[in-house]
C-alpha cells in the first residue's frame, strides 16, 4: 500500500517550534545531544533545524520526524 507523504507546511514548523525545538534549545536524538542553532524550517517533505554538537561545531542540518512530532502535539505541554 502506497501512502502519499504530505509536504510539510509553516504551520508544521510552528507546532514543532511550540514543542521546543527552536534556536537556543538542546535535544538529545540518534544518541547525541545536539544544540538547535535555527527555528524549524521546511526541507524536502520533512521539517529540518540546523544544529551543533560540542563533537562537530560547525552547523550542519537534522531533519525532525516531523510526523511523530506534529501527530503527537497534544501530549506534550507548550514550552514558553
Amino acid at each position: 500500500m502506497n501512502h502519499a507523504i504530505a509536504k510539510s507546511t509553516p504551520e508544521d514548523c510552528v507546532r514543532i517550534k511550540d514543542l521546543g525545538y527552536s534556536s537556543s534549545h538542546h535535544i538529545r536524538m540518534y544518541g547525541e545531544r545536539f544544540e538547535i542553532v535555527s527555528d524549524p524550517f521546511p526541507e524536502g517533505n520533512g521539517v529540518a533545524v540546523q544544529v551543533i554538537t560540542a563533537r562537530e561545531p560547525s552547523k550542519r542540518t537534522l531533519r525532525l520526524p516531523t510526523s511523530i512530532l506534529v501527530g503527537l502535539k497534544d501530549m506534550f505541554t507548550k514550552v514558553a
